[in-house]
């Protein structure tokens, strides 16, 4: 099990870790662990981690094999003890299921041959001190299938992997929300693949009546990346909305893309050959000495083929709004700046701290009178310190690599507020002023829902894990306590930029019921105003959470300039 002490760290990106993954086809297969190494070979290439392919075609964690397949389907627990000592893993993936429900409909002997045999690799590979990941089974879709789909009624030996069962994504369904349940109730961080994939399918679909997710089992490079951005998101905290260009499906062009392949290529089947596995199919690779040899000789291109294809930053330039955009990565997040055609003096900026473009007419405005516009997506961490510690790194580089002034003004948009405010309070002297736009202020209203408002319940489960609140907590009421002390830690903390001078323009709905001014703002605006701070308020009667700024953004603009003028430099 993770300490507290490890915990702590797991916001961070890892320097350095060898992590292995342990599934089926769709693992043996690899191009979502492709994706990840060239990821962080591509955007964090001083974080060295190892990746490590064991998935099996074919492979169970539960040791179930219908009648007809070919060949007793593999199990993990013939290798595991024995890919554990070779490897020596820091953390490991486990994703099972699609094959462990061997394509019939549901039954219970099965559906406890899985759990416990699931049970069992968690706690072999927890007595090796690794760090355990699960992930769920991705989903199955019938309409993608090449054969026949047979119904309710048949023969149980008629149903195999050739002849699946129609249902059968709905006993895979069961399957995964017994792995989160499980993974929840003993701590584990648990990957969801079947949400993000099953809404690909939907949206492709949707597009395209005729799209197909690869054969309905084994997803296509759409697909894999969706895996990819999703362990990116759950596991490193990093937050991916578009594509980067060495991963479009349809690109085909990339020789770093396609050096990273290679190299996988001869990693997973050495590691996959020098473990060993009952499958039948056995892959021709050189000694596993050699191959490490080979793939390390790969680096060096791959490096140098990174760099022409853009570097780290791999910033593109586009129209946005009438303006020049550069997208580009820090520190493997997604940034963008926004340039006015002609900059101010002093070249000031507004610094979005969540939801970069939506309601923009106040950042348009400020664009047309020189100012410049700047984001890094830090989503899903709810201001928490490691992220205010993120949004420094990224202002220092931001600064210098654009001249910008030093002390932006930050917007904060909801749950942006957190954001703001935290970074307010731990960097007071970084600050112009702040524009709290219908701001989150305590976790316990939102996400929480624990006063008037609706709350958002996975929203609020994944915040008590940022905070480290949920291992902490034994009931419901002991975490809203200690949620509660982190609202008390933030607002104890804007006594630095009240002492500061940094202002606030506080606008919000009266009638709002998913962050509710009585529990947010309200509470911001007495907290800062008895620290000595300057408040602004605009309250608008009868307004919702939704839409943010104003009808007229002129006294959004004004505050801007006229509380920043003296402050930016």
């Amino acid at each position: 099990m993770i300490t507290k002490n490890e915990s702590a760290d797991l916001l961070a990106v890892p320097r350095s870790k060898r992590i292995v993954f342990f599934g089926d086809s769709i693992t043996e297969n690899g191009t979502y662990i492709r994706n990840l190494e060239a990821f962080f070979l591509k955007h964090l290439p001083e974080h060295r981690l190892e990746w490590i392919n064991l998935g099996v075609s074919s492979e169970t964690v539960a040791g179930t094999s219908e009648k007809d397949h070919p060949f007793p389907r593999p199990c993990v627990h013939e290798r595991l003890e024995r890919a554990l000592a070779e490897t020596r893993p820091d953390w490991v993936f486990i994703c099972y299921g699609m094959n462990d429900g061997i394509y019939h409909p549901f039954g219970e002997a099965r559906f406890e041959a899985y759990r416990d045999g699931l049970r069992q690799a968690v706690e072999q590979v927890q007595s090796v001190g690794a760090r355990v990941i699960l992930m769920t089974p991705p989903p199955f879709d019938v309409a993608s299938i090449g054969g026949e789909a047979l119904p309710d009624g048949k023969d149980m030996n008629e149903y195999s992997f050739e002849r699946p069962y129609v249902k059968y994504n709905e006993v895979l369904e069961r399957y995964a929300s017994w792995v989160q349940q499980y993974g929840e109730a003993e701590g584990l961080t648990v990957v969801d693949l079947r949400r993000p994939l099953s809404e690909l399918i939907r949206k492709r679909r949707e597009a395209d009546a005729g799209y197909r997710y690869g054969d309905g089992i084994h997803p296509n490079e759409d697909g894999h990346w969706v895996i990819t951005q999703t362990i990116l998101s759950r596991v490193f905290h990093l937050e991916l909305e578009r594509i980067p260009a060495w991963a479009e499906v349809d690109g085909g062009d990339s020789e770093f893309i396609r050096l990273v392949g290679q190299r996988r290529a001869v990693l997973n089947a050495a590691w996959r050959e020098h473990v060993g596995h009952t499958n039948p199919n056995k892959l021709e690779t050189p000694p596993l000495a050699e191959a490490l040899q080979q793939a390390e000789a790969l680096l060096p291109a791959i490096e140098r083929a990174a760099a022409l294809e853009g570097g780290t930053e791999s910033a593109e330039v586009r129209e946005w709004m009438g303006f020049a955009r550069t997208d580009f990565y820090f520190g493997g997040r997604e940034c963008v700046v926004v340039a006015p055609r002609e900059a101010a003096p002093g070249r000031p900026w507004v610094w979005r701290s969540e939801f970069f473009g939506a309601f923009a007419d106040a950042d348009l405005a400020l664009l047309e009178q020189g100012w410049h516009v700047a984001y890094c997506r830090l989503s899903h961490l709810y201001g928490c310190p490691y992220a205010a510690g993120q949004m420094e790194a990224f202002r220092a580089w931001l600064t210098a690599k654009y001249e910008l002034a030093p002390k932006p003004v930050l917007f904060g948009f909801s749950r942006g507020g957190l954001y703001a405010l935290r970074y307010a309070a731990l960097y007071p002297d970084r600050v112009a002023a702040l524009y709290l736009d219908a701001p989150v202020v305590d976790i316990r209203s939102w996400p929480g829902g624990q006063g008037a408002g609706r709350g958002a319940p996975e929203e609020w489960h994944d915040c008590l894990a940022v905070y480290d609140i949920a291992k902490s907590a034994a009931t419901p009421a002991e975490a809203n306590r200690l949620a509660g002390e982190e609202t008390d830690r933030l607002l104890a903390g804007l006594t630095a930029p009240a002492s500061a001078g940094v202002p606030v323009l506080l606008i919000s709905g009266d009638a709002d019921l998913d962050v509710p001014f009585e529990e947010n703002g309200a509470v911001l605006e007495r907290t800062y105003r008895a620290c000595g701070g300057a408040v602004m308020t605009i309250l608008k009667p009868g307004g919702g959470h939704h839409p943010h700024s104003l009808p007229d953004i002129t006294p959004i603009v004004q505050f801007v300039l006229s509380s920043a003028a003296n402050r930016v430099q």
